[in-house]
C-alpha cells in the first residue's frame, strides 16, 4: 500500500510540475518532459490498470499538453515531436478507457490520437493507434472491423514501421482473421509476426513499443487468443503457457492475470477442471491493486464457469468460489 500511495503521489506531482507553463516557446526540453510523463503513466497503467490515475491523465492532456500544442514552437521539428507525444498520451487515455470498459470514450480518444499522429507526420504511430482500435474491436466481438483496422495499420505504416511495430500490427490481423474464421490467413499472419519480431532490436524500436511492453511474451498471448478462436485449443494452451512463463508478473500484473485466465479457460474447455482452477488462482493472485474492467470481466467469467458445475462444487473449486465473490464485490478490481 505504501508503494501504491507513493505512485499516486508521484503521478499527481508530475501532472502539476512536469511542464510548467510560461510565455516561452516550446522546445526540445518541454517535449522531453512530456515524454517522461508518457512513460510514467504507461508504467503505472501496466502495474495498476486502466482505472488508476485515468482522471489525472485526462486533466494533464486538457491543461499542460493542450496549452503546449496551442503555443509557439522554436522549430517545426519541435512542433512535430510535441504533437507525436500528445498523440501517444491521447492513445494512452483511450487505452485506459478501453481497459476500464468505457468504450465510447476510448473510441473518441483514439480518433483524436489518430489526428494528432497524422499531424505529426508519424505514419507508424498512426498504425499503432489503429492497432489499438483493432484490439478493442476484436475483444468486443467485431471480427471484421478488427481485421479492417489491423490491415489499415499495416498498410498505412508500410515502409515506416520497425520490425516489432509491424509484428504488432500483423498479430492483430491474425486475430481478425481468426475471428472471421479464416484459418489459413490467421496462421500465416502468426508466422509472419513471429518472423518480424525475431528480426527486431528493442533499442531501435519507437518508445511506444518499449513502454507498451510488446515482446515475444505479448505476441505469444495474442497468438494464443487467435488459436483459441480458431478452435485449436492445444495450440492456444502452448502459447498461453509460453507467455506466462516468460512474463514478469510483478511488472505486468494485469496482462499476466488476463493470460492466466485465458489459459485456465482453455484448460477447462479441454476437460481438465482441476488444473483450470489452479490456474485461475494464479490469475486472482496477480489482481490485488489492479483497477481494470477487463480484469473484472475475467473474474466474472470464472464465476460463470463455476456455475456450469452445478449447485455442488467439487472440493477443489470451493476455495476458488470463495475468492471470486469478494473480488467481484470489492473495490480493488472494480471497473
Amino acid at each position: 500500500m505504501k508503494r501504491r500511495d507513493f505512485a499516486v503521489t508521484a503521478l499527481s506531482s508530475l501532472t502539476i510540475l512536469a511542464v510548467p507553463l510560461d510565455r516561452r516557446q516550446t522546445g526540445s526540453a518541454q517535449v522531453a518532459a512530456v515524454r517522461e510523463v508518457v512513460e510514467a503513466f504507461s508504467r503505472a497503467d501496466e502495474r495498476f490498470g486502466g482505472g488508476h490515475a485515468r482522471p489525472a491523465l485526462e486533466r494533464y492532456l486538457d491543461t499542460e499538453v493542450a496549452a503546449r500544442l496551442r503555443g509557439g514552437f522554436a522549430r517545426d521539428t519541435d512542433r512535430r515531436a510535441m504533437t507525436a507525444a500528445a498523440a501517444e498520451l491521447t492513445y494512452l487515455a483511450g487505452w485506459k478507457a478501453f481497459d476500464s470498459g468505457a468504450h465510447e470514450p476510448a473510441r473518441r480518444h483514439y480518433l483524436h490520437a489518430l489526428r494528432l499522429a497524422e499531424d505529426a507526420g508519424d505514419r507508424a504511430l498512426t498504425g499503432f493507434v489503429l492497432r489499438a482500435m483493432a484490439h478493442q474491436a476484436v475483444d468486443r466481438g467485431h471480427g471484421q472491423a478488427a481485421l479492417d483496422l489491423a490491415s489499415a495499420a499495416r498498410s498505412h505504416a508500410h515502409g515506416h514501421a520497425t520490425p516489432a511495430a509491424t509484428a504488432l500490427f500483423t498479430i492483430l490481423t491474425a486475430r481478425g482473421h481468426a475471428a472471421t474464421g479464416d484459418r489459413v490467413r490467421a496462421l500465416a499472419a502468426i508466422r509472419a509476426a513471429e518472423a518480424l519480431l525475431g528480426r527486431s532490436r528493442l533499442a531501435e524500436e519507437p518508445g511506444w513499443i518499449r513502454t507498451s511492453g510488446f515482446t515475444g511474451t505479448s505476441l505469444a498471448s495474442q497468438a494464443g487468443q487467435a488459436l483459441r478462436d480458431l478452435g485449436d485449443l492445444a495450440g492456444a494452451e502452448e502459447r498461453f503457457r509460453t507467455s506466462i512463463a516468460t512474463r514478469d508478473g510483478r511488472a505486468y500484473p494485469r496482462i499476466h492475470a488476463l493470460t492466466c485466465a485465458n489459459l485456465a479457460d482453455v484448460q477447462h474447455s479441454r476437460g481438465r477442471p482441476a488444473e483450470a482452477v489452479a490456474t485461475w488462482h494464479l490469475a486472482l493472485d496477480a489482481l490485488p491493486g489492479v483497477t481494470s474492467g477487463r480484469a473484472r470481466a475475467a473474474v466474472a467469467a470464472i464465476r460463470q464457469r463455476l456455475r456450469e458445475a452445478g449447485p455442488r462444487l467439487p472440493a477443489y473449486a470451493q476455495d476458488l468460489d470463495r475468492r471470486v465473490g469478494p473480488c467481484l464485490g470489492g473495490a480493488s478490481i472494480a471497473a
